[in-house]
């Protein structure tokens, strides 16, 4: 699996997760589960992840939704 996409807010990774899903795209949320609201647990943040053969796939539907 490779990470697509990082973001701050898991929130804001769980749209972008149900985005590349509607698009047939397998995604999963890595460091997500902080104890503090808005903060991030590791060190690069709530990362999104997709499997290998789809992380061109995923690139393109994420730049095209946030053009």
């Amino acid at each position: 699996m490779k990470v697509v996409a990082e973001f701050n807010l898991e929130y804001e990774a769980e749209i972008a997760k149900g985005l590349l899903e509607s698009e047939g795209i397998r995604a999963v949320i890595m460091n997500a589960n902080s104890p503090y609201p808005g903060i991030t647990m590791g060190r690069h943040g709530v990362q999104l992840m997709v499997n290998d053969e789809d992380f061109e796939s995923a690139q393109m539907i994420l730049d095209r939704d946030n053009a």
